[in-house]
């Protein structure tokens, strides 16, 4: 009998939610090829902090400040632009569905990372 373990679940989760919001979302916005009003100024705000924040990481740029400053703000931010990115989704649910799916996608990612990562750091 194989055990999977919890690490092996996290990283299925996190590849269907990824194929879900790059793969799947562009082919459902393509084929309804409905001109809808476009995303506001704030979603692309929040869209572009997400990233930003997720090449910082990637790129180790809190290793580049003191462990006391990282620690404090490394969290906290995760976690105001996971609620932000909620919010922006939720809203341009109604407005527009072909840019709320990636940021709901992006942010549920984030979600995820962050508890995990939050799990590893208290061991």
């Amino acid at each position: 009998m194989v055990i999977i373990g919890f690490s092996m679940i996290f990283l299925m989760i996190i590849g269907i939610i990824a194929f879900l919001t790059l793969i799947v979302t562009p082919f459902i916005a393509v084929r309804k090829n409905k001109k809808g009003k476009p995303p506001r100024k704030i979603s692309y705000v929040i869209l572009g902090l997400l990233v930003l924040h997720w090449l910082f990481f990637l790129a180790s740029g809190y290793a580049l400040l003191p462990t006391n400053i990282a620690g404090a703000i490394f969290m906290p931010i995760w976690l105001v632009l996971c609620v932000a990115g909620l919010f922006i989704a939720i809203y341009e649910f109604k407005n527009n569905k072909g840019f709320a799916i990636p940021v709901a996608g992006l942010t549920t990612i984030s979600l995820l990372f962050s508890i995990f990562i939050n799990g590893i750091s208290k061991m």
